[in-house]
C-alpha cells in the first residue's frame, strides 16, 4: 500500500499554540458534472496504476500515471481541481517519482519530486512505508525548493495567507514555504490587517513578529436566565449561555441578579465604533432595548440584566364547542378552554373543528387576559388559474396575485391556498388535471367525489375555488369554478380580474347565506274576498298559534296595530321577526279579541332552483351543520337540504345517500319530518331507475299524515306520495 504525509506534526503544533483557533470551514463550492466524471476516471486509473506499481513490473505504472497528472494538470490550470483532485496528483506525482528513482531515471524522478513539492510544499514521504534511499532522494531535492515561514501576532489567532492563500493561524512554528516573493496578509477580525513583503530563500528561515492595531470593540453581557438573544441594531448578534463564574457573582447580584440562574459571560465582538441600539429577546420575557455608545476600540462591560418575564391568558370557545386549540401549531387542548401562562407577543390562533376552522393573528400584552369567540368558518381552497390559450398563459401569474388579493376579502370562509404539491400529488394519484374537475370536463362524476373527498381531508376544507382563463382576444375575464367537496358540478362565476369592483357581486354571493330557517306561526291562511282580514284556514298542530288559543275559522283583521288585508301582508310582518318574538294579533269570530303569539321556528327547504345561490357554498354551510352539531335536529334538516342542493345538480346518486341517513335521523311529527325525507327519497329512487324501491318510499311517506314540504306550512307530504306510489 502507497500512503503519503502531508506535515502533519507541523499543523498539530500551530494549531495548538494558536491555542485551538482553527480556519472555519468554507461550504465546498458546486463541482460542475464534466469535472465530477473527470476525477472518477482518474480515480479509477489511480486504482490502476497502484495495482501496476506494486506489481512485479513497477515501470508499467508510469503510463498510466502520466495520463493522471496530464488530465489533472489540465483541470488546474482551468480553475476546477478540488481538493480531493489536489491529492491525487501529488500521489500521482509521488509514484511516478518513486518509480523512476526505482529503474535508475533519477532525473526524472527529481523532475516529479519537485513538480510535487510545489504543488504541496510541506509534502513529505513516510519514512515507514518508502525506501529511506527514496525519501532521502526526495528531501534533497526539497531543500533545494523549499524554506521556512514563522508568524506571530499580538494578539495571536490571525489569518495569514501567502499571495492570497491561506496559510494558517498565528502563532505557529516555521512551516515549510515554496522558496521565493510572497505578500504576507495578517487578518483578525476587529483588527486592522497588516501586510508585510518577504523573500523567503531555499532553507532559509523567515519570522514575522506582527502588532495588530485594534479597530472595533466588544461588548459583554450578563444575562437571567440565560438563552436571552442578543440583537444589535437589528441583527441577531449572539445567545448568552453557559453559567456564571465564579468571579463574577457578586457583582451579578449586585444588581439584582440570581447568580445561580445567570448566563456565562458572552461577547459580542467586531463592533463599529459609535452607538448602537440593543434588544435583548427571550420567548414569555419583556423585551430590554437600550443604547451603548461604544466610542473606543476596546472591551465594554454591558451591565447585568435580569429578564422580566411577561405572560398573559386566552380564553377561548367555539361554535360549534368541542373544536381542537392550535396556538402557533402547538396543541392546547379542545373548546372551551382557559389558556394561562401564555407568552407574551404575536400568535398564530387556530381553532380547527371537523366543519371547518377559525383563525387570527393575536397580539398579547404582558398580564392581558383576552377572550375570544371563535366562529367555525368553512374553509375555501384555492387551486390555481388554468389558460386555455397561449394568451392566458402569459397572464397566468398576474391573475393568480389579483384573485388572491381581492378573495380574500371574503368574511363567511376561509380563503387558503392549496399547497400546490399537495393538490398536485392527490390528483395526479388519479390521472386527473385541475380543469378535469370541472363541469364538460367528461370526467367520471365519482372520480370528481373521490378526488375532492381525498383534497378536503388532506387540506383540512370543505371547497375548493378553480379560475379558468377562457380564449379571448385581449385577456380580462376570469371564470371562477366554485366546488364544493363531494359534490360533482361547480358554480360558475365569472369576473373582470382586473377590476376590483367585478369581484363584489362574487364575494355577495359567496358570504350570503340561505335561509335554512324562519320564524313561525302555525297559522295558515287564505285570501278571500268575503272577509275583511285573512280567515285561519288550519292550525299546525302544537304550533305557536294552536298554542295561543287561535282557531280555524277566525279571520286576523290587524297585526302590531296595522291592518291585514292579504296573507302576504302578515308573512311580510312575521318575517322581520326572530323566533321568540311576539306578535299581537286581533282576530274576529264568534268575538273580535286579541290573541299574543310567541314566535316559533321553521326549518326550510333550499328552493331547487334560485339563480341568485351558489349552492356550492349553500352545500358547504350545510355541511358545517352536519358535521359540527351531529345528532341533533339542526344536522337531521341539514342533509335533508343537502339532498335537494345535490337534486338541484341532477346528482341523485348523492341525493339517495343525504336522504337515507336524513330518513333515520329526522323527528316523527308534523311539518318537515322523516316523512319528507321518504318522498324525497322516493323520488330520487325513481330518477335513479329503482322503481320498486321507489314505490316502497312513497309508501312509507303517505303514511305520515302531518309531514309537509318547503316548511312546516307547506303542502302535505301524505297525498303527493300516494298518488306517486300509485294503486
Amino acid at each position: 500500500m502507497i500512503r503519503r504525509v502531508v506535515g502533519f506534526l507541523a499543523l498539530f503544533v500551530v494549531v495548538a499554540a494558536a491555542g485551538g483557533a482553527q480556519e472555519p470551514p468554507a461550504p465546498p463550492p458546486a463541482v460542475p458534472d464534466a469535472v465530477q466524471r473527470e476525477l472518477q476516471a482518474v480515480q479509477d486509473l489511480l486504482a490502476r496504476a497502484t495495482a501496476e506499481f506494486e506489481g512485479p513490473q513497477q515501470s508499467r505504472s508510469i503510463v498510466i500515471l502520466d495520463e493522471m497528472i496530464t488530465r489533472l494538470e489540465t483541470l488546474r490550470r482551468e480553475g476546477t481541481l478540488t481538493p480531493r483532485g489536489r491529492e491525487v496528483l501529488a500521489q500521482a506525482y509521488e509514484l511516478r517519482g518513486r518509480a523512476y528513482y526505482n529503474i535508475g531515471l533519477q532525473e526524472k524522478a527529481a523532475d516529479s519530486f519537485r513538480s510535487l513539492i510545489q504543488l504541496q510544499p510541506q509534502y513529505a514521504l513516510s519514512k515507514e512505508k518508502v525506501s529511506p534511499k527514496i525519501v532521502d532522494y526526495f528531501n534533497s531535492v526539497k531543500k533545494a525548493l523549499v524554506g521556512y515561514l514563522a508568524v506571530s501576532s499580538k494578539p495571536a489567532g490571525a489569518k495569514v495567507t501567502l499571495n492570497g492563500e491561506f496559510l494558517s493561524l498565528t502563532d505557529f512554528f516555521p512551516l515549510e514555504v515554496l522558496a521565493g516573493d510572497y505578500r504576507v496578509e495578517i487578518a483578525r477580525d476587529g483588527y486592522r490587517t497588516e501586510t508585510r513583503t518577504v523573500s523567503i530563500a531555499p532553507r532559509a528561515t523567515e519570522t514575522l513578529e506582527v502588532p495588530l492595531t485594534r479597530t472595533l470593540a466588544s461588548a459583554f453581557f450578563v444575562t437571567e436566565p440565560a438563552g436571552v438573544e442578543i440583537w444589535i441594531d437589528g441583527a441577531r448578534a449572539a445567545t448568552t449561555a453557559g453559567a456564571l463564574a465564579p468571579d463574577l457573582v457578586l457583582a451579578a447580584r449586585d444588581k439584582g441578579l440570581d447568580p445561580a440562574r445567570a448566563s456565562a459571560r458572552t461577547e459580542v465582538g467586531g463592533l463599529s465604533l459609535g452607538s448602537h441600539v440593543v434588544e435583548l429577546r427571550k420567548k414569555c420575557h419583556e423585551v430590554v432595548r437600550k443604547t451603548v455608545d461604544l466610542s473606543e476600540a476596546k472591551d465594554y462591560e454591558i451591565e447585568p440584566v435580569k429578564m422580566e418575564e411577561s405572560l398573559a391568558s386566552l380564553s377561548l370557545k367555539s361554535e360549534p364547542p368541542g373544536a381542537r386549540i392550535y396556538l402557533d401549531g402547538e396543541a392546547m387542548g379542545v373548546t372551551p378552554k382557559e389558556l394561562e401562562g401564555v407568552c407574551s407577543g404575536k400568535h398564530r390562533v387556530e381553532v380547527k373543528h371537523a366543519s371547518g376552522k377559525f383563525l387570527q393573528d393575536v397580539v398579547l400584552e404582558r398580564n392581558e387576559s383576552l377572550t375570544l369567540d371563535c366562529p367555525i368558518r368553512p374553509s375555501l381552497a384555492f387551486l390555481g388559474v388554468v389558460a386555455e390559450s397561449a394568451g392566458g398563459e402569459r397572464v397566468v401569474a398576474d391573475v393568480q396575485e389579483a384573485l388572491v388579493k381581492n378573495l380574500s376579502k371574503l368574511t363567511t370562509l376561509n380563503f387558503l391556498p392549496g399547497p400546490k404539491e399537495t393538490v398536485d400529488r392527490i390528483i395526479d394519484a388519479d390521472r386527473l388535471t385541475r380543469k378535469g374537475l370541472l363541469p364538460g370536463a367528461g370526467t367520471d362524476p365519482d372520480l370528481i367525489r373521490k378526488v375532492t373527498e381525498k383534497l378536503a381531508a388532506a387540506l383540512e376544507v370543505q371547497g375548493f375555488l378553480l379560475a379558468v382563463l377562457p380564449e379571448e382576444r385581449l385577456q380580462r375575464t376570469a371564470a371562477l369554478q366554485l366546488l364544493a367537496a363531494g359534490n360533482t358540478v361547480a358554480d360558475r362565476f365569472d369576473v373582470a380580474f382586473n377590476e376590483a369592483a367585478s369581484y363584489l357581486r362574487f364575494l355577495a354571493a359567496v358570504d350570503q347565506k340561505a335561509a335554512v330557517y324562519h320564524s313561525w306561526t302555525g297559522i295558515i291562511t287564505v285570501d278571500t274576498l268575503l272577509h275583511e282580514g285573512v280567515p285561519i284556514l288550519r292550525l299546525a298542530a302544537g304550533g305557536p298559534g294552536s298554542q295561543a288559543g287561535l282557531l280555524p275559522g277566525e279571520v286576523i283583521d290587524a297585526a302590531e296595530g296595522r291592518p291585514i288585508k292579504q296573507t302576504a301582508d302578515l308573512l311580510a310582518l312575521v318575517e322581520s321577526k326572530k323566533p321568540k318574538d311576539r306578535l299581537a294579533l286581533h282576530v274576529k269570530g264568534a268575538s273580535a279579541r286579541a290573541v299574543e303569539v310567541v314566535l316559533g321556528q321553521t326549518p326550510q327547504e333550499i328552493p331547487l332552483n334560485d339563480p341568485a345561490l351558489l349552492y356550492n357554498k349553500v352545500m358547504m354551510d350545510l355541511r358545517q351543520q352536519v358535521e359540527g352539531y351531529p345528532g341533533t335536529e339542526a344536522a337531521a334538516f341539514a342533509r335533508l337540504n343537502l339532498a335537494v342542493c345535490a337534486m338541484h345538480f341532477g346528482d341523485f346518486a348523492a341525493a339517495h345517500e343525504h336522504l337515507l341517513k336524513a330518513r333515520t335521523e329526522l323527528p316523527q311529527r308534523p311539518g318537515i319530518s322523516q316523512g319528507t325525507a321518504l318522498y324525497y327519497l322516493g323520488l330520487a329512487l325513481e330518477r335513479l331507475g329503482y322503481k320498486k324501491e321507489a314505490v316502497e318510499a312513497y309508501r312509507a311517506a303517505a303514511a305520515a299524515k302531518e309531514a309537509t314540504l318547503f316548511d312546516n306550512d307547506g303542502p302535505a307530504v301524505a297525498p303527493l306520495a300516494a298518488r306517486r306510489a300509485g294503486p
